[in-house]
């Protein structure tokens, strides 16, 4: 017997923070996504953490714009915000996040942030 998938009006509400990071070096994406999840760590600790559930949108990183999307929960986004905010190292580069929007969905992240055009 499979298990049963929630429908979508009981799951958790989610948003999609679009961001830029503005360092002098590019930035790895897996140095981000280490420093996020230390800083998650440090700000929110454990419980908050997974409160929050940060997700990071694979294939959505753009190593030469150095723009993302991140997901969280609808009631999180200002804990997800300060925890970028607080990122001024990703490995050895001294960086700064920039939130650049908040939206509902990945197609409208894409279009409206991120000068994506080929959604519509």
């Amino acid at each position: 017997m499979e298990p049963k998938i929630l429908p979508p009006s009981m799951r958790p509400a989610k948003r999609y923070i679009v961001f830029e990071i503005i360092s002098d070096t590019p930035v790895i994406y897996g140095e981000f996504v280490n420093a996020v999840w230390t800083n998650s760590m440090e700000f929110l600790g454990e419980l908050g953490s997974s409160e929050a559930g940060i997700w990071f949108v694979h294939n959505s990183y753009s190593e030469t714009k150095q723009t993302g999307i991140l997901k969280c929960r609808h009631n999180s986004v200002e804990n997800v915000r300060t925890v970028l905010s607080l990122i001024s190292m990703i490995g050895e580069t001294r960086c700064i996040i920039k939130i650049l929007g908040v939206t509902g969905t990945i197609k409208s992240a894409k279009t409206k942030y991120m000068g994506d055009v080929s959604e519509l």
